[in-house]
């Protein structure tokens, strides 16, 4: 007979033993984002953690990505649901004018899940609520896997979700395995790049270090290539795409090769980009496409990374 294992589910606090040093740090990297944006179904980047709403600090504020103005706050408690986090949430999400509001909590009890509930049905389009429990399992012994429950969610979210699921093109799925096979290949690499789980479409995000600034694979079946780049977006990001450009010749060499600088003049966004011709469909192109990925990544990272960092922006022209 097959041998099962059993599951085992995890209190979080036996793995975060204190909720604001130690949950919500994990909940705003990249692992703990890409958990929370599985359970919401949306692609989240970090904005920043302790979020200032006058005297009082919002856990973690995230964006929904290529959605500029779309702000997500998170408020993170350990324990039953009560009445103070529900004010907190509210507060921080009016004050920072975000559109979703997540709740995680170990357990939500009957009167805050008809609570947010409510809050769904009154508050229609103009904001949504959702309340996630936290819990992890294993089996035997292997590690830990953190879990998001949805338990209150709004009605035209479930909706989304679930055609969603039903809609994904066969080219979405080529795309998605196409980045698994690029992911498990990066990693055989022991490569310290920050992977994400993939998704059915035609980009890859890896993170560089700085709020509205990414690293980006990208394959397009039709011209039958594929590309990394540096892409820029924000209000302010042509500022930004002007400083680095003003260095054209010092990345270009540090790169190796020439890169495509593009301002996309009408879009609050900028890309930088280099391009490799070939197929996904074609086995031994397949190959030497995930090879020039991941070298490609791995340069624009070297070389981006830090003339991003140190870029001197403003506060009013933060990137």
């Amino acid at each position: 007979m097959t041998k099962l294992g059993k599951v085992e589910y995890i209190e979080p606090r036996d793995l975060w033993p204190d909720e604001a040093k130690d949950f919500t740090p994990w909940l705003a990297t990249d692992e703990g984002l890409d958990l929370l944006g599985e359970a919401i179904n949306a692609e989240l980047e970090l904005v920043e953690t302790e979020a200032k709403v006058g005297p009082f600090s919002a856990d973690v504020l995230c964006r929904v990505v290529g959605e500029e103005d779309h702000l997500v706050v998170v408020e993170n408690q350990f324990g039953k649901t009560d009445h103070d986090h529900l004010g907190k949430l509210i507060t921080y999400a009016s004050g920072l004018k975000a559109k979703t509001l997540v709740w995680i909590a170990d357990a939500f009890t009957d009167e805050h899940r008809q609570a947010t509930d409510w809050l769904n049905e009154s508050k229609g389009e103009s904001a949504r609520f959702f309340g996630l429990e936290i819990y992890a399992i294993k089996i035997w012994d292997s590690l830990p896997a953190p879990q998001l429950k949805v338990v209150s969610s709004p009605n035209v979210w479930a909706q989304a979700v679930r055609e969603s699921k039903e809609e994904v093109s066969a080219t979405k799925l080529d795309q998605r395995k196409f980045w698994e096979e690029v992911r498990d290949y990066i990693k055989s690499k022991k490569s310290s790049l920050p992977l994400r789980q993939p998704r059915p479409q035609h980009w890859y995000e890896i993170a560089i270090g700085r709020s509205r600034f990414h690293l980006s694979l990208t394959v397009n079946t039709q011209l039958e290539r594929v590309g990394c780049e540096l892409y820029l977006h924000g209000a302010q990001a042509k500022q930004a795409f002007d400083l680095l450009k003003s260095d054209k010749e010092t990345i270009e060499k540090e790169l190796g090769y020439d890169i495509e600088w593009q301002r996309l003049e009408g879009k609050e966004a900028c890309r930088i980009i280099a391009y490799r011709n070939g197929s996904i469909y074609n086995p031994i192109q397949r190959q030497e496409l995930k090879e020039w990925l991941h070298l490609s990544a791995e340069c624009f990272h070297k070389v981006f990374a830090p003339k991003v960092k140190a870029l001197k922006l403003s506060p009013d022209d933060e990137v």
